[in-house]
C-alpha cells in the first residue's frame, strides 16, 4: 500500500536525522579531553523549595564543573521521570580519551526503583587485560548523574545532547520528596558508584 509505504518512508527518514542530530558521538583526537573533572561541595546552598509538579527540594551541595558525555538516555514514564526525565554518564580524565571510551560501552539499565550505568568492555578490548587496580581507579573518573532541568531551554538541552559531548554546568545536589512521599536522595562523592541527582542551573555545551 503506497500510503504505508510513505509512513515507512518518513518514519526512516526521521529516525537518521534524529540519530545524526542528538545521538551520533561527537568524535575528538587520542588523549584526554577533560583534564580536571567536576567537584562537590558539601552543605546547603539554599533553602528548600518546590517546583511545579509538587516535587519538594533540599539541598546538598553545590556541583559543577567541565565532564564529556558518556552516554544520554531521556525518560518520560514514571514518577522518577518526571523528576529528572534525563540521565548522563559522565567522564574526564581517564574517562574521556577516545581510546579508553571507544573499548566500552554505557549501557543504562532500569530497575523497578533506580536508573544506572553499568560500563561493559567492547569483544577485545585491550583496556580488559590491565590490572583490576587500574581499571578500578580509571573508572572512578565516571559518574552517573540523574538530571532535573531549572528550566524548559536546559530540559530541551539535555534531552538532545550528543555522546562526545562536552558540558559544563552549575547544578545543586539535592534530596527530593515526590508527592506521593517518595524519596530521592543525590550522592554527595564523586566515585562511590551511587548516582547524583542535581538540579541544573547554568548548562553550556562547548
Amino acid at each position: 500500500m503506497p500510503w504505508l509505504l510513505a509512513l515507512l518512508l518518513a518514519a526512516s527518514l526521521w529516525g537518521g536525522w534524529n540519530w545524526w542530530q542528538h545521538e551520533r558521538r561527537v568524535s575528538h583526537p587520542p588523549g584526554v579531553v577533560v583534564d580536571e573533572g567536576p567537584a562537590i561541595r558539601i552543605g546547603e546552598t539554599s533553602a528548600p523549595w518546590r517546583d511545579d509538579h509538587g516535587f519538594r527540594y533540599t539541598a546538598l551541595g553545590a556541583f559543577e564543573g567541565r565532564a564529556m558525555v558518556l552516554a544520554r538516555r531521556n525518560y518520560d514514564v514514571g514518577e522518577f521521570a518526571a523528576l529528572a526525565p534525563t540521565d548522563l554518564a559522565l567522564g574526564w580524565g581517564p574517562m574521556s580519551d577516545p581510546a579508553i571510551v571507544g573499548e566500552l560501552a554505557f549501557p543504562q539499565m532500569k530497575s523497578f526503583s533506580s536508573r544506572f550505568v553499568v560500563p561493559e568492555f567492547r569483544r577485545d578490548a585491550s583496556i580488559a587485560q590491565r590490572p583490576r587496580a587500574e581499571i578500578e581507579d580509571m573508572l572512578r573518573s565516571l559518574t552517573h548523574v540523574h538530571t532535573i532541568p531549572g528550566d524548559a531551554a536546559i530540559r530541551r538541552t539535555l534531552a538532545g545532547i550528543r555522546p562526545g559531548q562536552v558540558v559544563r554546568f552549575r547544578a545543586t545536589l539535592v534530596d527530593a520528596t515526590a508527592p506521593s512521599g517518595g524519596r530521592y536522595t543525590s550522592s554527595t562523592k564523586l566515585g562511590d558508584r551511587d548516582c547524583e541527582i542535581a538540579w541544573i542551573h547554568e548548562l553550556e555545551l562547548e
